[in-house]
């Protein structure tokens, strides 16, 4: 296991979310005042944030492995998974390691499967980064995450001084490198999510360009859970934070009560 940051907070059923495949455990601040009643495991994966970056790449099971020792560390038990875009990826191949050890799972704006249009939209920020590095991958990356809408509400993050800031809170190259060559490693998952027997609430972003509803289908398919659309782009719970947030305390209140 790698050292992992993380933050226990809270008190009510147990819940862990997942991070974006660059996000710090920061990235969920402002869905927490939405998810009072519950007790949140959030955490740095390795490469991200404060955590530690051994060598490389990451491919989803290693991430997923961590999460277990986690659980084991923190003795949080049959918590309720919410994992956002490669968070996504890596609840599913833990509740496919070990799907006792978990009540249910939120998958959002995530995939089960690589295709070519998305391995080479994956691609193209790993060749960025090699060129010219994190402030570049971003000016390639940050049309696909963030939707229409936001943008038009937040031209800085496009600007050179908001482009700085955002790379200042990346994860160094070498483990954005990491985390892509690892998330590039994804195996269609959605054989073995049809015989998955835990509860699953899939959501999508209506103006999300980088995993676009096709996706969110065909894994809501292959689990038979509920699909339902938020209005925002790729990276959700940080556009859309209450919108989020009360479908996904609807759907665990049903899970726990």
């Amino acid at each position: 296991m790698a050292k992992l940051r993380y933050r226990l907070e809270g008190e009510g059923p147990p819940v862990v979310l997942l991070n974006g495949i660059f996000q710090r455990l920061e990235s969920w601040d402002p869905v927490l005042p939405h998810l009072k009643g519950f007790t949140l495991l959030r955490y740095d994966m390795r490469g991200q944030g404060e955590s530690e970056a051994p060598e490389g790449p990451y491919p989803p099971r290693a991430h997923a492995e961590d999460l277990l020792a986690l659980l084991d560390e923190t003795k949080l038990s049959r918590p309720a998974l919410v994992g956002l875009s490669n968070g996504g990826v890596v609840a599913m191949e833990a509740a496919l390691l070990a799907p006792e050890r978990f009540a249910a799972l939120v998958l959002c704006c995530t995939t089960p499967y690589l295709d070519v249009a998305l391995r080479a939209k994956v691609e193209s920020w790993l060749h960025a980064l090699k060129a010219g590095g994190t402030k570049l991958r971003l000016r390639v990356a940050l049309p696909w995450v963030f939707g229409r809408s936001f943008l038009e509400a937040h031209p800085e993050l496009l600007a050179e001084e908001g482009l700085r800031g955002l790379a200042a809170q990346a994860p160094t190259k070498t483990a954005q490198e990491r985390l892509l060559l690892g998330f590039l490693t994804l195996e269609d998952l959605r054989p073995r999510l049809k015989a998955l027997a835990l509860p699953a609430l899939v959501l999508y972003g209506t103006e999300d360009l980088l995993f676009p509803k096709a996706y969110a289908s065909n894994l809501a398919e292959a689990l038979r859970a509920r699909l339902e659309a938020l209005p925002a782009g790729h990276a959700a719970p940080l556009e859309a934070p209450l919108a989020f947030a009360r479908v996904v305390r609807a759907f665990l209140e049903e899970v726990y009560a």
